[in-house]
């Protein structure tokens, strides 16, 4: 889905599992779009972020220790 003229674009928050750890960092950061598995590896929610939401997403996405996670607009 692509953003409507004058509509900011929909963003969503995504990982490349090949360079993910399981480290979970990104659960501690944004603990409201990421929750873990019983490995370890993150579980994000399959959605738009809400404007709200980004800020937290920014969080994870910096904080992630393998540049695993990335915010992509749609």
């Amino acid at each position: 889905m692509k953003a409507r003229r004058g509509e900011a674009p929909a963003d969503r928050l995504l990982i490349d599992p090949t360079n993910c750890d399981g480290i979970g960092m990104c659960s501690h950061l944004a603990p409201d779009l990421v929750t873990v598995d019983s490995w370890g590896y993150p579980i994000l929610v399959q959605r738009i972020l809400e404007r709200g939401e980004l800020r937290s997403a920014r969080r994870a996405v910096a904080g992630c220790p393998r540049k695993a996670l990335f915010i992509a607009a749609e």
